[in-house]
């Protein structure tokens, strides 16, 4: 073996197996590896040319441009063109499958030691797997899965990317199955743990996960650690990540990205006099740190302030659209808490953005660029081309996108009962998986669904052929411009008829949706020049409230209050404009007896009390009048609301779940209905329950309002288990009514295009 001698750069490897065979003992010399990148690549092989790649650069940071350079230089044609990720699809939507595999057949039979094909080779034989046979089962699995075991560099290495894969299909169960050799084996791979509580956080088992997590957490590689701590945070362990993050900066206390980390992941748990701490000790290092100030500027402007929307706006007009439309899609969020902007001026916003944003996505998917420079004209072509099922001949396909099915979202609140009730008679449902958080309720919806397809590790153009392969008639979207959106996917046109519902309150701008879904209310049809999209509408209201959870009332003694009447808002306090609080402060103002209870997970900290505080203040307000309280399980917050009286909607931007749920535990609500979907929500939930004399016209009317609904209190007992009583005979919690409707949508929107 003198030619592979370990002094040089790149490696003259006439066979992949003598160089895995070093490795086994030299894993970590780059030369070797990029010995294998030049060999895969003259073979024109790109997933192991990158794999490669990847380990050199891994060895040696400085070899990147070299290996980008000749990755640049590898022509990929069939099968490889759908890239690596088909690898983590569960169905077998690749069209080069039965062609990867002859060629990886030929590989190994050429060089019966190269690793790599052989592992290519047990996932390719796996995808090809009939549905419902297991891989266990299969004797050429099998018989791949052996021989990558024997020519493995690393110890475990085959049986962690088998379990990566599986996961990322949605087979949690057989990635345990594989992860169980591998830790048995090598109980130090600490990323095999990480993967083993990411497959036992899919399968509900969050005690086995914890502890999977811990041990993943006794790595002392900091690289690795920040890894975990992202996906600590992304499972909802916030305290352990910050736990983590911590650790990092023990084992690189001068290192600023780890103290910007630090401090950004401080500011998003609501802790921020230690978040301002560790970013100005960033800026100190790094006086010039961009994303440093812009945490900073979050704290201290909560985010959505005038100035910050002011100055996101300005990027807009200056530069357009940038970095896959992160920026633009902020600055749509933005604009809904603004409240100094007209309907219009948001919703001719929404329309540029949204153009920018298609001709965005344009260039990052050229198989479809020349449509989607006009998308009305991409969406004429492409229903011709996907024709709907004619009426009554087959159940109806539609597809839900969401990466929000889980607990602490509250879309998955609106959208789990009417899963739960779908008429799979006349639907045939698939759902389309793109988060990372996966509870009890993930696997409540994956039980609701025909056909379950995770997609949070797949690029756009790679979920948008899996939905192409699943020939749907109708692609809902249920994020809008909220961080878990998917639009790529549906600017690339995946159905027929693309909807938008639930997940965003207002217009999406993007001409690639055909329908959204409202109601007479939030989208009356005196507001359509505000949509893009048509407006279906449903009787009632568009949200509809079917709690998952038991949240009993207390016993109840109707009496008329004594003492101080207690208003409360639950809400975000992003949504506590200066328009807000000068409204609230009015109603203090008129209702001499009373005190304002605000309930929010930022006010954990004490400088976010003193800040809101003196908001108040300044309008007039006793400090000792206002009553603070930070985050607690939601059990615990939904019992609190047995300590408010009368419930305020906050405006432009309404409460939606928290509206519901204080409605829900037996409190009246004054709300002011606005000029656009976000600012009309707390009067469909009102007026759909028969409360209009609850909705206000204007300021003056919403604090009337109040004033009288505080004397009614005084001088009338009130009972919350009748209020509640009502408000389930309602429209608004006729969850079965509800979906019914949703489903005759479908089918009329199918039915004209």
């Amino acid at each position: 073996m003198g030619h592979l001698s370990h002094g040089d750069r790149a490696l003259n490897i006439p066979k992949a197996s003598k160089a895995w065979q070093a490795l086994k003992k030299t894993p970590a010399n780059s030369a070797l590896w990029m010995g294998l990148l030049r060999h895969y690549a003259r073979r024109a092989l790109p997933w192991h040319a990158r794999y490669a790649a990847t380990q050199a650069q891994r060895c040696e940071a400085r070899l990147g441009t070299e290996t980008q350079r000749l990755l640049g230089k590898l022509a990929v044609g069939e099968p490889w063109q759908g890239g690596d990720q088909v690898l983590m699809q569960a169905a077998p939507v690749w069209p080069g499958l039965a062609q990867a595999i002859a060629v990886l057949q030929a590989q190994v039979a050429a060089d019966a030691g190269d690793w790599l094909s052989w592992l290519y080779l047990a996932r390719c034989h796996e995808l090809a797997l009939p549905e419902g046979e297991g891989t266990q089962t299969s004797a050429v699995v099998r018989e791949a899965v052996v021989q990558a075991l024997a020519a493995e560099p690393l110890l475990g290495e085959t049986g962690h990317w088998l379990a990566v894969w599986r996961l990322r299909s949605g087979n949690a169960s057989g990635a345990l199955a594989a992860l169980q050799a591998v830790l048995q084996q090598a109980p130090r791979r600490y990323g095999s743990w990480l993967l083993q509580a990411e497959a036992q956080m899919h399968l509900g088992n969050a005690v086995a996960a914890e502890q999977s997590f811990a041990k993943a957490g006794e790595s002392q590689n900091p690289d690795f650690l920040a890894f975990l701590a992202d996906i600590l945070f992304l499972n909802n362990y916030w305290e352990q990540a910050l736990q983590v993050r911590e650790a990092v900066v023990r084992l690189r206390p001068h290192h600023a990205g780890s103290l910007l980390a630090l401090g950004q992941l401080q500011g998003k748990v609501w802790l921020s006099q230690q978040a301002e701490q560790n970013l100005q000790r960033v800026l100190e290092m790094e006086p010039d740190n961009a994303e440093a100030k812009g945490a900073l500027d979050d704290l201290h402007n909560s985010g959505v302030s005038r100035p910050q929307f002011d100055r996101a706006l300005a990027v807009f007009e200056a530069q357009g659209v940038s970095n896959n439309g992160v920026g633009a899609t902020r600055l749509l969020m933005q604009s809904l808490y603004q409240d100094h902007l007209s309907a219009e001026f948001v919703g001719q916003l929404h329309r540029r953005v949204g153009d920018a944003l298609l001709a965005d996505f344009a260039q990052t998917h050229p198989n479809k660029a020349q449509h989607l420079q006009d998308p009305a004209r991409h969406a004429q072509e492409v229903m011709h081309a996907l024709a709907p099922a004619a009426s009554g001949a087959r159940r109806l396909r539609v597809g839900y996108v969401s990466g929000d099915l889980h607990r602490q979202h509250p879309v998955n609140l609106f959208m789990l009962p009417v899963l739960k009730r779908h008429d799979h008679s006349r639907l045939e449902v698939f759902i389309y998986h793109v988060g990372t958080m996966h509870d009890e309720y993930t696997r409540q919806a994956r039980a609701c669904a025909d056909h379950w397809r995770e997609g949070a590790k797949l690029d756009d153009p790679a979920l948008h052929a899996m939905v192409q392969a699943d020939h749907l008639d109708v692609l809902v979207d249920l994020a809008g411009h909220t961080s878990s959106h998917r639009l790529g996917v549906f600017a690339m046109r995946g159905a027929p008829v693309q909807m938008t519902y639930l997940g965003y309150p207002h217009s999406t701008g993007l001409r690639c949706f055909d329908w959204l879904i409202g109601d007479q209310v939030v989208s009356p049809p005196e507001h359509a020049s505000l949509f893009v999209e048509r407006v279906a509408r449903l009787p009632g209201s568009v949200f509809c409230w079917a709690p998952v959870d038991h949240d009993p009332l207390q016993t109840d003694v109707p009496n008329p209050v004594q003492g101080p009447l207690v208003f409360g808002s639950f809400n975000n306090l992003l949504k506590l404009s200066d328009k807000t609080v000068a409204l609230w402060a009015q109603v203090l103002a008129a209702v001499p007896d009373s005190v304002l209870l605000i309930k929010a997970p930022v006010l954990r900290d004490e400088a976010v009390q003193a800040m809101t505080r003196q908001r108040f203040v300044a309008h007039g307000v006793d400090p000792r009048r206002l009553q603070f309280r930070g985050p607690t399980e939601l059990s615990q917050m939904m019992q609190e609301y047995h300590d408010v009286h009368i419930a305020l909607d906050p405006t432009p931007y309404n409460g939606g779940t928290t509206s519901l749920q204080a409605l829900w535990m037996g409190c009246p609500m004054v709300t002011l209905e606005g000029a656009n979907f976000v600012s009309r929500m707390g009067a469909s939930f009102l007026r759909a329950m028969g409360k209009d004399a609850w909705v206000a016209r204007d300021e003056a009317d919403y604090v009337r309002i109040a004033t009288e609904l505080a004397q009614q209190l005084r001088q009338t007992p009130w009972s919350r288990h009748a209020f509640r009583a009502q408000m389930l005979a309602s429209p608004v919690c006729d969850i079965e009514a509800h979906t019914r409707h949703i489903e005759a949508v479908y089918e009329k929107a199918v039915q004209h295009v």
